[in-house]
């Protein structure tokens, strides 16, 4: 009897150990889901304020270049289809470099920066 009772608080030891080690992980998961999660919201919020404040920037460079070499050239139409046209350029240089050169470092960065933290 003695027996049978040491071997059921053992399991009782073992089935409470095991309960209490499977809350720690889904506390430890919790936890760093939470952190990931503040992460990618507080880096989407610089991102999505540096893109604002980077449009204006190009705004007003692009304006005042252009009325520049509009009263360069003493015709302001000239000088804002040139500058349209330079940004035309670098947007369709991007688009054709963004499948085979931006997009796969940037896919690689992640999944360095996934592995890294692991």
């Amino acid at each position: 009897m003695n027996t049978m009772n040491a071997n059921q608080d053992k399991a009782q030891l073992w089935l409470e150990s095991t309960t209490e080690l499977i809350e720690s992980y889904r506390k430890l998961i919790k936890i760093v889901v939470i952190q990931y999660s503040s992460l990618g919201i507080s880096m989407g919020m610089i991102g999505i304020a540096s893109m604002i404040l980077g449009t204006f920037i190009l705004l007003f460079m692009g304006l005042g270049a252009a009325w520049w070499l509009g009263e360069y050239m003493h015709d302001m139409k000239a000088g804002f289809f040139i500058v349209g046209g330079i940004f035309t350029f670098i947007f369709a240089l991007l688009l054709a470099a963004s499948n085979h050169v931006i997009i796969p470092r940037i896919r690689n960065y992640i999944i360095k920066k996934i592995y890294d933290q692991d």
